[in-house]
Parts: C-alpha cells; structure tokens; sequence
C-alpha cells in the first residue's frame, strides 16, 4: 500500500510566476514605489500584493500554491504601476485589460474636468494629493474644509493672489 504522503503532489518548489505577475513586478520596479505603496494604492493588502507578484502562496509547511489574481484586482495592480491594456492583453490576460479599460474610463480626465476651476493646475494638484491620502484622511480634510477650520492664507500667498486678480 502506497505511504498516503506520497499521494498528495505537494510542490515545495517555488512555482514560476505567470507572465502578467512578472510585468507588474518589472513595472512596479520601474515606478519607484515601494510594495507597500503600490498596495495600498490598489485597495490591497501587502502580502496578498507580494502572492500575486511573485505567483504563488505559501500555505505553511513549504507547500507554496500558484497564485493568479483575479481580472479586476490585476487591473487596479496594472492601473497603480502603469501597465497599460495592451501590456496585459499581451500577458495572456485580455479579461484584466478590459478591466484596466473599464478603470481608465472611469477616471475624470483634467480636459474633462467641469466648473470655473476645471483646468486649474493648482486644483489639479490638490485633487492628486487628496486622492492619495487614506480614505479617512480625506474626510478629515473635507471636513474640516466645510466647516472652515482651514488655516486662512499667509500674506505672501494672499499678496499673490491678489496681483493675480489684478492682471487677470
């Protein structure tokens, strides 16, 4: 009779990464964010980020299982590093393309942008950086915001302004 052991295939070889995992690994490297930053840009956490880029998980006792992210996970991953549609259809992964396509066409473009504001370097920039900020803290910013608790203008900043009104 067969040891039950050697009835299970159990792999404690590291599994190869698939293609899409290497792209995102080479242009999470390109991009210079850390793994940690580029997670929780893609609303994941840090290690399930490293199971996807590295192709597999461990499941303990050196069992390592392959690892392949689903369409919209590895779309908001490509999104965050900037791997485009194309780059991931070319990864064999047509189905995270759509899904990247469906992201970049959800997202207001600057030219699109609407009110007196709307091509507003400055509001741009604030926009960029109040997007970047953890859900929490974006509401704290808002808040205060609304209530006015925000710090009035330097003189310097105020002065500016006011020169700005007056070529303008």
């Amino acid at each position: 009779m067969r040891n039950c052991a050697s009835l299970l295939a159990v792999d404690t070889q590291k599994p190869e990464p698939p293609p899409e995992a290497v792209l995102i690994k080479e242009a999470l490297r390109r991009s210079r964010l850390s793994g940690r930053e580029a997670a929780r840009r893609a609303g994941l956490g840090e290690t399930r980020w490293r199971q996807i880029v590295n192709g597999y998980q461990d499941v303990g006792g050196g069992v390592r299982v392959p690892t392949v992210a689903p369409a919209e996970t590895l779309a908001r991953m490509a999104q965050v590093v900037g791997v485009t549609p194309d780059q991931l259809r070319g990864a064999g992964r047509a189905d995270a393309a759509d899904a990247l396509v469906e992201l970049l066409q959800a997202q207001p473009s600057p030219a699109s942008a609407t009110g007196p504001h709307g091509s507003d370097p400055r509001v741009d920039a604030i926009a960029t950086l109040l997007a970047d900020l953890p859900p929490e803290a974006q509401a704290e910013v808002l808040r205060r915001f609304t209530s006015g608790e925000l710090a009035a203008p330097t003189k310097e900043v105020a002065d500016r302004s006011d020169r700005h009104r007056h070529a303008s």
